[in-house]
């Protein structure tokens, strides 16, 4: 199958968890987003549960939140292509968080959130001669419940438990699909994580944080025909480490970084692990008024020599690297909103002639409320 065919049936049935050659890249919250995610040693709000539970130990007000991702995913040639006379092919998706957090015993901060960390799909018919119909859908939501306690003025733990729920549909029929009558299949099931978050803040402008994630492991019914190899018969959430740092440059100005490693190679023989990296900035333009800018990379994880077991010629395209741009404002001393907008930056591939492009558009909206 040639490039410009898996592009119709990949960015369809597979678009939402990147599974082809990216990492899970949808994280929570517009106001992380605009930090360039690198949000561990911030955590300030309930997308905490993510980032960094530890951070939850300094948000005692009872508080609830809102959040929605959108995501638009477009791949476009310099020219028609040759086989379907299309110069795009683009997907989107709305996913959702949602969160809830209070004090509880001993000065425990508990909390309980939702989200996806991947999620969306599309359908498309008469694709030329070689598929009549692709339709495909991939999600992993999490449910979540998290407990962070302050140890110390300087010093706070966080623990939580991520029960992750891995859905998996495609219908794919046509003259191109490897089997006759086609592929047709709807499977779901669970995995577990558990997520220990630290926090310290040995000066006044400084905090570090550390995070660890255990990854897990999910059984799903074998399907020989998935449209990802690595998902056959289970589906391996990484194991993951993060180091993070936040510091206070000016009064109105923090300046935040981290790094972190997704041990995706136990996942897959097909992948290494891989190394991210995000920076970001807060500007205090008012009382009410926050600006955000970041930046952060994400890196293809397939290994060069199994880059034809997914039909790939060049992987150089999976090699993301992200600009955001976000602003969020105080209404009241209970109420604010965020926003964030990210865009990828990728190298462009060249296949028989054509030149593809392979993008990424995101927009992260925010609303939260505290019951002072």
């Amino acid at each position: 199958m040639k490039l410009k065919m898996l592009l119709a049936l990949i960015l369809v049935a597979g678009i939402a968890t990147m599974s082809y050659a990216k990492s899970h890249f949808i994280t929570p919250g517009a106001r992380a987003g605009g930090y360039g995610t690198a949000f561990s040693a911030v955590a300030d709000d309930l997308t905490a549960i993510y980032y960094n539970p530890a951070g939850l130990a300094y948000q005692t007000d009872t508080q609830v939140m809102a959040s929605l991702f959108y995501i638009d995913y477009p791949a476009t040639s310099d020219k028609p292509d040759p086989t379907y006379g299309a110069d795009k092919y683009s997907t989107s998706a709305v996913v959702p968080f949602v969160g809830f957090s209070t004090k509880f015993y001993f000065d425990t901060v508990i909390a309980a959130g939702i989200y996806v960390l991947g999620g969306g799909g599309g359908k498309v018919e008469n694709l030329g001669p070689y598929f009549d119909k692709v339709e495909g859908q991939q999600s992993y939501m999490v449910y979540n419940i998290s407990l962070a306690k302050q140890i110390t003025e300087k010093f706070s733990v966080g623990l939580g438990f991520d029960a992750i729920q891995f859905q998996d549909k495609l219908v794919a029929k046509g003259y191109a699909v490897p089997i006759p009558g086609g592929i047709d299949y709807n499977r779901s099931a669970f995995g577990f994580q558990g997520n220990i978050g630290l926090m310290y803040k040995p000066v006044e402008k400084l905090s570090t944080a550390f995070v660890l994630r255990s990854g897990s492991h999910v059984d799903v019914p074998n399907e020989p025909f998935s449209s990802n190899p690595a998902f056959r018969e289970e589906v391996c959430y990484p194991l993951t480490w993060e180091f993070g740092f936040a510091y206070d440059l000016f009064d109105n100005f923090t300046f935040a970084a981290a790094i972190s490693e997704n041990k995706t190679s136990w996942t897959s023989e097909r992948y290494h692990d891989i190394f991210q990296y995000r920076v970001g900035t807060e500007y205090r333009a008012t009382e009410k008024l926050a600006l955000h800018l970041g930046f952060f990379s994400d890196p293809n994880l397939i290994k060069d020599e199994y880059r034809y077991t997914y039909n790939l010629t060049n992987l150089d395209m999976y090699n993301m690297k992200y600009l955001t741009i976000g602003a969020e404002y105080q209404f009241t001393d209970s109420f604010k909103a965020g926003l964030s907008l990210t865009h990828s930056f990728t190298n462009p591939v060249t296949y028989d002639g054509v030149t593809y492009k392979y993008e990424i558009n995101l927009g992260r909206l925010d609303i939260s409320y505290k019951f002072l």
